[in-house]
């Protein structure tokens, strides 16, 4: 089976409730759900959260969605969800992305195996590319991270943005999540590079444009601006 899970907390310190925040009638975690769930290879999508407010608008439209403990991050938040499921492979979608594509949801979940046992996503930079809020990762000649930071790597470009979405073999999330925090992710506050220290590989697959995450009040104008274009 091929679970998704898609963590959502109230107390976003950038944006508080953003969760819950209106885009155009409809609450942002419901419309990431339903993004996800048109994903085609995802068997079962649950919302992962520690506030009854999430839980009840999840459900109230029809969603699944588990209450979990305070965690320290989305993938701890993830792994809890996802335990005992039965899942062979786990896709962590972030809840603050209502445009991600559910193409690309599917191509990252297809691209875990035993030997690459965590999956993410990238899409060409052109501007924006000195925003430490839109991390860059560089690649091997296989597709394989190197490295992930908030500034921009490599020298001179091309660039590529790093697309929040994972995926894991069930083994590999357990695995993480047990980590410790690591030297190189306390300096760029980046958890995927704990995974890249701990000697985890990670496939980057290519998709054509990164969406329009929502971490602040101006993404949120952003949005809706964006659903308003589209309607």
């Amino acid at each position: 089976m091929v679970l998704a899970v898609i963590p959502a907390r109230y107390a976003s310190a950038r944006l508080p409730g953003k969760a819950l925040a209106d885009l155009g009638g409809t609450p942002m975690v419901v419309r990431v759900w339903n993004r996800v769930r048109r994903a085609e290879g995802i068997d079962r999508v649950l919302v992962a959260t520690d506030d009854a407010r999430i839980a009840e608008i999840v459900r109230a439209h029809g969603g699944e969605a588990v209450m979990t403990g305070p965690c320290v991050s989305g993938t701890d938040r993830v792994a809890e969800a996802a335990r005992n499921r039965g899942a062979r492979v786990v896709v962590n979608v972030q809840g603050d992305e209502p445009f991600v594509d559910p193409t690309d949801i599917t191509r990252v979940g297809a691209a875990v195996s035993d030997g690459t046992p965590i999956a993410t996503a990238a899409a060409p930079l052109t501007e924006g590319v000195e925003d430490p809020a839109r991390v860059k990762v560089v690649c091997d000649e296989a597709g394989r991270a190197l490295y992930f930071s908030r500034h921009p790597i490599p020298h001179g470009g091309p660039w590529r943005l790093h697309v929040g979405i994972y995926a894991f073999t069930a083994a590999a999330l357990e695995a993480v999540a047990g980590l410790p925090p690591s030297p190189l992710e306390r300096a760029e506050r980046l958890e995927q590079l704990r995974w890249l220290e701990a000697g985890y590989r990670i496939r980057v697959v290519p998709v054509p444009e990164g969406p329009l995450s929502v971490d602040t009040p101006e993404d949120l104008i952003r949005a809706r601006a964006r659903l308003e274009r589209r309607s």
